[in-house]
């Protein structure tokens, strides 16, 4: 049995909110305290990150102009899928082992940058093109 994109990401959607929801009622019926479940919600978070990015550069998008160009997105999909399943990872991470406090700040940071160095590359990648048809 194959999963489309549409039943894998309801699938996807559907464990991260029963995991919630299961959180949330543990938490009432007090058998985790609050703060685990906002840490296993976000956990799963971090890991929902990782999956998503570690597919990011098996996705074949709209043909390019060159192999030049179509090197050059795949190059920064490589690396975009590698800085976001790293931060992914962090990200969990930091959320089993940091206190809930400086978790949080933290963990936005680790993913800020992650998605920061995800734009730099994209972004020279296309300026690498550009000045190479500009010269």
């Amino acid at each position: 049995m194959t999963f489309n994109r549409t039943a894998a990401s309801v699938t996807g959607a559907t464990v991260l909110i029963s995991l919630a929801a299961l959180g949330k009622l543990g938490a009432h019926l007090e058998v985790i305290d609050a703060d685990m479940a906002s840490r296993l919600i976000q956990i799963a978070i971090g890991v929902t990150l990782v999956v998503f990015a570690n597919g990011a550069p098996k996705q074949i998008g709209r043909p390019r102009a060159s192999f030049e160009a179509e090197g050059r997105a795949q190059a920064a999909r490589r690396i975009a899928g590698w800085s976001l399943t790293i931060a992914g990872l962090i990200y969990a991470g930091v959320w089993v082992f940091a206190p809930v406090a400086l978790a949080a700040p933290v963990s936005i940071a680790v993913v800020a940058t992650g998605l920061t160095v995800t734009v730099l590359c994209a972004w020279n990648a296309c300026r690498s093109r550009s000045a190479d048809l500009a010269g």
